[in-house]
């Protein structure tokens, strides 16, 4: 059997630009959701708007802002009270939402988000010949790959500010760390390594529970450091806590191999020695290296295996689901 070193499953992991740009596009108070979702791409209206007038608006900076509010002055006329506005709305769509940046596209009463990655920078224009109420009519638009979809009560509170906005389109990058981990499990970005437990239980949570969990799995990660003379300890890590039940516990640290270290171990234990079944995937994990190591170690002496013990029950109390990106790294190493 091959080696697996921790490496090896960190570059496997998802690693995120930390220029990448985050945004709110309204879909018409939902009208326009399904449309953006089924066909994979966000829209703005004003179509009497050509592309060679935006561009030049974000050539020319605050001048051709400007001059571009004239045109939409006078091609709408009275039909559009705020037409500068308008015009820094258009070069936003048109020039600051880039390749790879995420979005946020609400459904009707925001209900739900829907989370995907822009995949071109280019506007395309497309003419639609349809004139159903539900079918988009604006022909400038982007291509987005969606992520998935999530109620908004699963979501951190300190979205919600996001939802206020009533602009067409809302620059959202202050909310960035919240969507990173609304959308990730586990991953890199910059120097630090994040890792996202995600408690589903909608009972009440007993603080017992909660912090014995916690407490537990930094003793066995330290307990696992110390055995193999690896220079981690839990006092690098800093975490988050939102856990209205349901809600999620971040772990964030600048040891990235510690971050993923302490992942293998939970995924070890509640998967009863990286043998599992969580959301279909079935992980059966063969290789040595690292994992064999993490193997022999949750079974070596008594008191880790009472460790391991209590992990699976507050885990099961919880119902924490196991980081799925993490999950689908090993499944794939193993397939190898």
């Amino acid at each position: 059997m091959k080696e697996t070193s921790i490496e090896n499953i960190i570059s496997l992991l998802p690693q995120l630009n930390e220029s990448r740009g985050y945004w709110f596009v309204r879909t018409n108070g939902g009208l326009y959701y399904d449309n953006f979702i089924e066909e994979g791409f966000i829209a703005i209206g004003y179509d009497e708007i050509t592309l060679e007038s935006i561009k030049m608006a974000h050539e020319n900076k605050a001048s051709g802002l400007l001059e571009l509010g004239n045109i939409v002055r006078d091609t709408y006329k009275k039909d559009e009270y705020r037409p500068n506005f308008v015009a820094s709305q258009l070069v936003k769509f048109s020039y600051e939402i880039k390749k790879g940046d995420i979005v946020l596209i609400p459904s009707e009463n925001s209900s739900r988000i829907t989370f995907g990655e822009v995949s071109e920078s280019a506007v395309f224009l497309q003419q639609r010949l349809s004139f159903m109420p539900d079918v988009c009519p604006f022909v400038k638009r982007k291509k987005v790959d969606w992520i998935e979809t999530k109620s908004r009560d699963s979501l951190d509170p300190y979205l919600y500010k996001m939802f206020f906005s009533h602009q067409a389109i809302s620059d959202a990058s202050q909310y960035g760390p919240y969507i990173d981990k609304a959308i990730n499990s586990i991953f890199i970005k910059g120097d630090k390594a994040h890792l996202v437990l995600d408690v589903q239980t909608s009972d009440n949570i007993k603080a017992r529970d909660l912090f014995e969990y916690g407490t537990v799995t930094l003793e066995l990660f330290d307990e696992f450091c110390k055995e193999e003379n690896l220079p981690y300890n839990s006092d690098q890590f800093d975490v988050k806590i939102n856990v209205q039940s349901p809600g999620l516990i971040e772990l964030a640290g600048l040891s990235i191999d510690g971050i993923v270290y302490i992942g293998i171990i939970l995924v070890a234990v509640t998967g009863g020695g990286f043998s599992l079944k969580t959301n279909a995937i079935d992980v059966s994990l063969k290789t040595d290296g690292i994992i064999s190591k993490i193997q022999a170690f949750l079974k070596s002496r008594s008191n880790i295996k009472t460790k391991r013990k209590l992990i699976e029950k507050h885990t099961e109390q919880l119902q924490i689901k196991n980081p799925e990106e993490l999950v689908r790294v090993l499944d794939e190493l193993n397939k190898d």
